[in-house]
């Protein structure tokens, strides 16, 4: 008994069923000109994945279908039917091109170069004129001309220089005498490590299950040393997913939270938060992950706060 895709979903083609389906069994027209989706029933396995991940309610198993709707059981098979059928004598052109030997085309002559029209002014130069293309390419002023300007595009491109060199110097200096509970946690993670020009991850793992604990650091040659740090958090509401109410009512999962903190100059300022929430097997395997950006209120700031503190003491950092 296979499963049917019925007239809600006519107009609709949201594709969230094709994602779920382990057979890969859903299918539209390749020029995406089919007003629906349909259900291969000679490939359907009868797993009934699809019927949760519909959000138009359109897929019904074949002895579950309204009789109002029971022409769609036979315009589903007439899909993959009439595909099939398409495909043949396109399939037999393509064969007769390719079996068909290519002509060549034959090379047309080349054009005839026309004579040079030259004077003898343009075949001669004076000998001063020589005397100074010579003087150039051996870098020597000839006597008598003025010495030549230096470029002030030059001198303004070491100036350029100049001060990048400058600001680079002072930049990871400050960054090195950052004293603080998040300097050191970052530092602690960079390690031996040294800053690129795009930034260079660093990551240190506390901890497993839902009680880990991740600092991750980007360190820029040009920027601050971005600081993240990944705390527990207990269970909250606002994340919102269309898969997720799928997830929340299957009940061999667990739901892990947790808060990703980042500090982008870690100097204990909170510049952006993630809430996560993750829904996991029972077999430990990850089933969803959804993510919501928060703004950093002056409750999340203090917690940020109590997680660098439980992250500085577990790596000895504080006392």
């Amino acid at each position: 008994m296979a499963f049917v895709i019925a007239e809600p979903c006519v107009g609709t083609k949201d594709t969230a069923c094709v994602e779920v389906c382990p057979v890969d069994c859903i299918h539209e027209a390749e020029d995406g000109s089919s007003e629906m989706l349909y259900i291969d029933p000679v490939e359907c396995i009868d797993c009934a994945a699809c019927v949760p991940a519909c959000p138009v309610e359109a897929i019904f198993a074949e002895a579950d279908l309204p009789s109002k709707w029971s022409k769609f059981t036979q315009i589903n098979a007439d899909f993959f039917t009439g595909a099939a059928a398409a495909a043949a004598p396109a399939a037999g052109a393509a064969a007769a091109a390719k079996a068909a030997p290519a002509k060549k085309k034959a090379p047309e002559p080349e054009p005839l170069p026309e004579p040079l029209d030259l004077r003898p002014e343009d075949m001669y130069r004076s000998l001063s004129e020589m005397r100074g293309d010579l003087s150039e390419n051996r870098g020597v002023t000839p006597a008598g001309a003025a010495p030549p300007r230096r470029s002030p595009s030059l001198t303004v491109l070491v100036a350029a220089v100049a001060l990048l060199l400058v600001y680079v110097i002072s930049n990871n200096l400050s960054k090195s005498m950052n004293d603080s509970i998040y300097g050191r946690i970052a530092a602690s993670a960079v390690g031996e490590g040294k800053p690129t020009l795009l930034g260079a991850e660093d990551t240190k793992t506390l901890g497993s299950g839902r009680e880990r604990r991740v600092v991750q650091v980007n360190d820029s040659i040009f920027g601050g040393r971005t600081l993240t740090l990944q705390a527990p958090s207990a269970p909250f509401l606002g994340i919102y997913h269309q898969d997720e109410k799928f997830f929340v009512s299957n009940t061999n999962q667990v739901s892990w939270f947790f808060n990703v903190f980042v500090d982008e100059n870690s100097d204990g300022r909170l510049d952006s938060i993630l809430r996560v929430r993750e829904f996991w097997s029972k077999e430990n395997r990850l089933l969803g992950r959804y993510q919501n950006p928060v703004p950093a209120t002056p409750e999340l700031q203090a917690a940020y706060e109590r997680a660098a503190g439980a992250i500085g003491k577990e790596l000895g950092l504080v006392k």
